[in-house]
């Protein structure tokens, strides 16, 4: 049976501080937290490798951005017809595709990542009040960069304590 790591519990209580902190700002700027929680999530995922943060960082922004694309996109095929069910999925697969066919050669702009943020933020616009995805793409940015150091920042105080000892 595992035991509880003392490590961990201390990291826990560094992290809520941290989450609170960014909760806390967020709030007080009246914008939505989500795209920077999305790139701490994502951090986690990657189990914490500071290599991969250009491409969260940069392709979450890309995903962001890339919903001007797609409404531009979109009213132009509703425009000649289409439904508009199936003129976003014609983008979304489109983008897919992308992802798949430059992923080796642009991974920080087409990867999972720029299409998460897509998803995320084609829903966040279905809300009553959405706000303007540049201001999103700051809140990803700063926010989820703010949230990656201060994560290498907890690893590493937590390693210069159990060193010292």
């Amino acid at each position: 049976m595992a035991k509880l790591d003392k490590n961990r519990l201390i990291f826990g209580v560094f992290l809520i501080i941290l989450i609170a902190i960014g909760e806390i700002v967020f709030h007080m700027l009246h914008v939505p937290a989500w795209p920077a929680f999305l790139t701490m999530i994502f951090f986690f995922m990657a189990h914490m490798d500071k290599k991969l943060a250009p491409n969260m960082l940069i392709g979450g922004a890309f995903g962001i951005l890339m919903i001007i694309v797609a409404k531009i996109f979109v009213t132009s095929l509703v425009g000649a017809g289409l439904d508009p069910f199936v003129s976003f999925l014609i983008f979304v697969l489109i983008f897919v595709y992308c992802i798949v066919a430059l992923g080796e050669i642009l991974p920080i702009l087409f990867n999972n990542y720029a299409f998460m943020a897509l998803l995320f933020t084609g829903t966040y616009m279905k809300t009553p009040d959405p706000i303007n995805p540049f201001i999103l793409t700051a809140i990803l940015l700063i926010g989820g960069g703010f949230f990656i150091i201060g994560i290498l920042g907890i690893v590493k105080l937590l390693m210069k304590l159990s060193a010292s000892k």
